[in-house]
């Protein structure tokens, strides 16, 4: 009997068009939309869904009840999304119907308070931090060493992430992060389960990081992800992402795989990691790890999101590792009895990379003109001097012709108008194309009319 499986759709995840042909292909898809999509992505959706629920015109509450109630007539045999902002309501409707779920510590992986709480139990290392429950609670930042990052708890994507030097700072700085959580809810980029009010932030001491005694090449940023699996609550790490640098504060740019880290490096990366993702005591999901890189091969930990990674890196996955990331995943959702592989077992057959679509150079200075997002206007084999080749993600992008989003620094993945998908035979050249991608973009692209 063919498997019934029930997508609960929002902008996020890997592109569209690359997974959800996987999906298809592993039983009959049943979507349910609660954000909209672009037109490439409703034609995808579309194309591979038994049937189509639009949920869009109902506040959030009201579609996820109403998500609740098809996922009843359906009965289906798994139930999940890549949405990061729909991660905690969608697990907690998959275990109401008793099916595999990130189980009942899904908490843990969206609520950044209560991940940090956990970690500090289970002495995990990472940065001090305070809860920030109501803006009375602003001045516990004061009990914290400047500078302090302030972020949303329940936040991805670095949206309105901003950095305080001093209690001077903080009014202005929870002004902007107020302004841009207000911008992310309007566009279906804020946690569905906290679609008014104050939001929950945290606050935390920026980590002393830096690629030195990590990396012998230059161009690399300072921090890395580690893509895996938890099946039955037994964690399997499958491959490693480097980052290219980060625009102050904490805009990223790209990533890359493979990353050129030594295998010593990795291996000991990859037990920390475990260490830290069993503490979360998941159930049956993809993770998502990242952590800040120190001196003397120290490191501090991030977060763990209880998916897989965004942009295209279950792409990069694929091209580069031959690891079909998807699949797998919807193997331990399905309760499939499959190897799930080693940590890097295969060596790299290539490189590849997202890099992102942004009006700013690898430096964060923003664009001079305004640009309109015209991708076939572009010569990309000029502009990354072949030493890769370009494709983007139209999944992932604004539609053709609209305008590049000027540049805000409280913006995060606001500011992206798309990712491009690099692939090269080295690493070296992936990373050479990648920085001349976003440095010459702009006058690649026609200037707006």
């Amino acid at each position: 009997m063919m498997s019934r499986i029930l997508y609960v759709y929002a902008p996020a995840g890997p592109p569209l068009d690359y997974c959800f042909p996987k999906i298809a292909a592993r039983g009959e898809v049943h979507t349910c939309i609660v954000s909209p999509p672009s037109e490439h992505n409703s034609a995808i959706l579309r194309r591979y869904s038994a049937s189509i629920s639009d949920f869009t015109s109902l506040l959030p509450a009201q579609a996820l009840q109403q998500v609740r109630e098809r996922a009843r007539e359906i009965e289906p045999d798994a139930v999940f999304t890549f949405s990061e902002f729909l991660l905690k309501s969608v697990s907690e409707i998959a275990a109401e119907l008793g099916l595999r779920s990130v189980g009942p510590h899904i908490d843990r992986g969206r609520n950044k308070v209560l991940m940090r709480q956990r970690w500090k139990e289970t002495s995990v290392p990472q940065p001090e931090f305070r809860p920030i429950r109501s803006e009375a609670e602003v001045t516990r930042i004061a009990e914290l060493q400047f500078p302090v990052l302030v972020k949303l708890a329940y936040g991805a994507g670095s949206i309105g992430q901003q950095i305080v030097r001093s209690m001077a700072e903080v009014d202005g700085a929870i002004g902007r992060l107020l302004h841009a959580t207000a911008a992310a809810r309007r566009a279906g980029k804020h946690e569905f389960a906290e679609s008014t009010g104050f939001p929950l932030l945290i606050a935390e001491e920026v980590i002393d990081s830096t690629t030195e005694s990590w990396y012998d090449d230059d161009g690399y940023g300072d921090y890395l992800s580690v893509e895996g699996l938890v099946r039955d609550g037994i964690y399997h790490p499958l491959a490693m992402t480097g980052r290219l640098r980060t625009i102050p504060p904490f805009t990223e740019l790209g990533n890359l795989a493979p990353c050129v880290l030594s295998s010593d490096k990795k291996q000991q990366v990859v037990a920390q990691i475990a260490k830290a993702v069993d503490a979360l005591e998941f159930r049956d999901c993809a993770t998502h790890t990242e952590i800040k890189l120190m001196a003397n091969g120290q490191m501090a930990f991030l977060e763990t999101a209880a998916r897989m990674g965004g942009v295209a890196i279950a792409k990069e996955l694929d091209h580069v590792f031959g690891i079909d990331y998807v699949d797998l995943f919807l193997s331990v959702l399905l309760g499939d009895d499959v190897r799930i592989p080693a940590f890097e077992e295969c060596p790299p057959r290539g490189a590849a990379a997202s890099v992102a679509v942004i009006a700013c150079d690898s430096r964060g200075s923003p664009w001079r003109s305004q640009r309109a997002f015209s991708p076939g206007a572009v010569d990309w084999a000029g502009l990354v001097d072949n030493q890769a080749e370009v494709c983007i993600e139209l999944a992932q992008s604004i539609p053709i012709g609209s305008q590049v989003p000027p540049y805000d620094g409280a913006g995060g993945l606001l500011n992206y108008a798309g990712q491009a998908f690099l692939v090269s035979g080295s690493a070296a050249s992936l990373k050479t194309a990648a920085y001349r991608l976003l440095d010459g973009l702009e006058q690649h692209l026609p200037a707006m009319r």
